[in-house]
């Protein structure tokens, strides 16, 4: 008896032992190939239907920040000429500092969003297009020389 309780704990002991790694292999052994491939091309959509809703609803919302920051340039622009206080007209700079801030987040959500949401096949057509640019190094006589000698 003692013996058969010993061997139990030692397999308990064992299974407990075993690294999250080798568990997962073991899942993904389980797991038919063909439910790992959906999964996948379900997670590029996802990731990609992600993306549009949140570039929208940021899209939108920064939008209408820089509307209110506009009307709000507008009231302080009145208050500054009114009151001819240094503090309001400091206060209207980092407005259009503010707002300006705003146009570019604006310009740089749209180029994050073409990251994220450009396939690899495009990013690897972007990526070769080299240009080699030729140098001509010298002084004007010396070119004039050589393109009247290949002219």
């Amino acid at each position: 008896m003692i013996h058969l309780k010993t061997l139990q704990l030692i397999r308990h002991t064992d299974s407990m032992n075993k690294s999250k790694e080798d568990i997962m292999t073991a899942l993904k052994s389980n797991m038919p190939q063909q439910l790992r491939e959906i999964k996948a091309e379900v997670s590029q959509v996802e990731i990609v239907t992600d993306t549009e809703e949140d570039y929208t609803y940021t899209r939108d919302r920064i939008k209408k920040l820089i509307d209110k920051a506009e009307e709000s340039i507008d009231t302080m622009m009145l208050l500054a000429s009114d009151t001819e206080h240094p503090r309001a007209f400091e206060v209207l700079g980092q407005m259009f500092k503010t707002t300006s801030d705003m146009m570019d987040q604006l310009m740089t959500l749209q180029k994050k969003r073409k990251e994220l949401t450009q396939t690899s096949d495009q990013v690897g057509a972007s990526a070769g297009n080299t240009t080699n640019n030729a140098i001509f190094v010298g002084s004007t006589t010396e070119l004039q020389k050589y393109l009247s000698n290949n002219g």
